[in-house]
C-alpha cells in the first residue's frame, strides 16, 4: 500500500501515490467531522458510508487494478511541491462531508433513493470500467478497448464518477451551492483535461474513427 509501481528518481511522486494517500484520508475525515460537529444524522451517516466506502475502495484498486496513467506517465510523476499543490487541490472533495455535517435538514426518502441508485450504479461502472481496462490491457497489450463497458461510452470510469458525485452533491443537499464546487474540479479534470489527452492518444490505433463515431463520450446516445 502506497507504494510506487515503478521506480521513481528520488524526490518525486506520481500523482497516484498522492491519490491513494488522499483517498485513504476520506474515512478518517469524514468520521473526524461526524464526531466534532456531533452530527449523527442519517443523512450524516450515509455520508460516512458513500464517502468512507468510496476512499477504501480506491485504496483497494490501487493495489488490485490500479490506473497506470497515474503511477507511471512522466506528466504525473512530480516533484514534493507540485504533488502538495495536487493533494490539497484534490481536497475540495471534503466539502461534500463538510457540508453534510453542517446541514441540519435531515435527508428524506426519496433523496435516499435517489443517492443509492446513482451511487451503485456509478461505483459498478467506474470500478468495473477500470478493472477490465487493467486487465484487457494486461494480457492484451496495446489494444483498443471497444467492447464491455467501452462499447456504452468511451469513458465509462467518469461516466461512473459523475453519478457517484451526484449522489453525493443529493445526500450533502443539492440546494447548497458548495456541494457542486466537488462536481466543478470533476468537470474541470475529466471533461476539460483528462478527455481531450485520452483522445489524442488513442487516435494512433486504426479502429479508432469507427469506434468513436458509435459510441459517445459520457452519457449514451447524448454526450
Amino acid at each position: 500500500m502506497f507504494s510506487e509501481k515503478r521506480a521513481i528518481p528520488q524526490g518525486k511522486i506520481s500523482l497516484g501515490k498522492i491519490l491513494e494517500i488522499h483517498k485513504f484520508c476520506w474515512p478518517f475525515v469524514t468520521l473526524a467531522m461526524t464526531l466534532y460537529y456531533n452530527n449523527y444524522s442519517y443523512r450524516m451517516y450515509l455520508m460516512n458510508g458513500y464517502f468512507g466506502c468510496y476512499g477504501f475502495l480506491w485504496v483497494l484498486k490501487s493495489n488490485l487494478f490500479y490506473d497506470k496513467n497515474f503511477y507511471l506517465n512522466e506528466h504525473h510523476i512530480n516533484g514534493i511541491g507540485t504533488s502538495l499543490i495536487n493533494f490539497l487541490s484534490i481536497s475540495v472533495y471534503f466539502l461534500f462531508p463538510y457540508v453534510t455535517v453542517t446541514n441540519n435538514n435531515e435527508i428524506t426518502k426519496i433523496e435516499t433513493l435517489f443517492s443509492i441508485v446513482f451511487y451503485t450504479i456509478g461505483m459498478f461502472f467506474h470500478h468495473g470500467s477500470d478493472a477490465q481496462k487493467y486487465y484487457t490491457l494486461k494480457y492484451q497489450k496495446g489494444k483498443l478497448i471497444t467492447d464491455g463497458f467501452y462499447s456504452i461510452v468511451q469513458n465509462p470510469n467518469y461516466s461512473g464518477e459523475f453519478l457517484i458525485w451526484i449522489a453525493l452533491i443529493v445526500t450533502s443537499g443539492y440546494n447548497k451551492m458548495l456541494s457542486y464546487l466537488p462536481l466543478v474540479w470533476l468537470y474541470l479534470a475529466t471533461i476539460l483535461v483528462g478527455i481531450p489527452e485520452k483522445r489524442k492518444s488513442l487516435q494512433k490505433y486504426e479502429n479508432y474513427q469507427q469506434w468513436s463515431t458509435t459510441t459517445k463520450q459520457l452519457i449514451p446516445g447524448i454526450y
